[in-house]
């Protein structure tokens, strides 16, 4: 009997066999990434604020749909998966949504960052801001969580934006075993990244040429794609679970509802009673303007003809029906 493979297990398997479409996609990615950077270079090449460096978030996030896409394939399992076409595909039909986000995950991402360290540095002034400081750190944690899962969603849902930020933010608490499993496997890749760099960076002399190179083959080459596997393989599975379960609910209840209001226009369409034609035989009426008298009213013979076979017409069809 075959034994149950870890998570991890799984994650190997399905990344070393497409290694060489991480390298594919974060290649694809480094184009746009580059012409970002020269122009950054050329308009603050007298320095740059690390909030101001964070702005490159929003033009470069309209790309990194493509590298979601090509990953989240990779994850889920997909065999074959066709780099180029899927990168494109995702950022042509994507490009505003995330452009929006990019816009939104910035601001998320100065505002924690600014929080953050300014509750450092008031930590020697009263007890009260490491009480603030950890809810702090806390809806930071929340909010790259929901970052996590709003690429991810847009891209395998369709959905308005405003479910795709509530279900990302439910998920980033809801889903909070998975959001953490991403994030060890992340710590693990960076620390690999980081370790690789120091070694490195310390046996040819701290010499900024060298750390400057290893960063740039790092990020073309690596970094952005191996980071986004590695944190779309564990929440994937659980976020779709999550969603078809509610699009099941959704269509179960709609199926009610729709039941519902079909009853109610039955109970409250007037009931027409059924003619009776018992005081006149078929057979004596003529195709004519004639009038004769029938349920207390002068009705044409032509009129009453008429309604006489299509009662008759009805109760053989619904014969044929039983």
């Amino acid at each position: 009997m075959e034994r149950k493979r870890f998570r991890f297990e799984v994650l190997l398997e399905r990344f070393f066999p497409n290694f060489h479409r991480i390298i594919l996609t974060n290649l694809l990615f480094a184009i746009p990434s580059a012409v970002v950077f020269v122009i950054g270079y050329f308009i603050f090449r007298d320095g740059i604020h690390p909030l101001i460096a964070l702005l490159a978030i929003i033009p470069l996030f309209p790309f990194y749909a493509g590298v979601v896409a090509v990953c989240r394939n990779i994850a889920r399992g997909d065999e074959k998966v066709q780099t180029v076409s899927v990168y494109l595909t995702a950022v042509k039909e994507h490009f505003f949504s995330f452009l929006l986000h990019g816009v939104l995950i910035y601001i998320a991402s100065v505002l924690s960052v600014v929080s953050i360290s300014l509750y450092i540095s008031k930590l020697s002034s009263s007890w009260i801001f490491y009480t603030l400081l950890f809810f702090c750190i806390l809806i930071a944690l929340l909010l790259l969580y929901t970052a996590f899962y709003v690429p991810l969603m847009n891209l395998s849902f369709d959905l308005p934006l405003r479910y795709v930020y509530k279900n990302s933010f439910l998920m980033s608490f809801g889903e909070f075993k998975n959001n953490l499993f991403a994030t060890f496997a992340l710590i693990i890749v960076f620390g690999i990244f980081f370790s690789i760099t120091a070694i490195t960076f310390n046996a040819c002399g701290y010499s900024p040429v060298v750390l400057f190179i290893l960063l740039a083959v790092f990020w073309i080459f690596l970094l952005p794609a191996t980071f986004t596997y590695m944190y779309v393989f564990f929440i994937y599975d659980g976020m779709t679970a999550i969603m078809r379960n509610k699009e099941d609910i959704s269509k179960d209840l709609k199926d009610s509802i729709d039941k519902s209001i079909e009853e109610s226009k039955k109970k409250m369409a007037p009931k027409v009673e059924e003619e009776d034609f018992s005081d006149i035989d078929i057979n004596s009426l003529k195709d004519t303007d004639d009038y004769i008298f029938h349920n207390g009213r002068m009705v044409k013979q032509s009129t009453l003809l008429r309604m006489m076979k299509e009662k008759e017409a009805q109760k053989a069809e619904n014969c044929d029906e039983e």
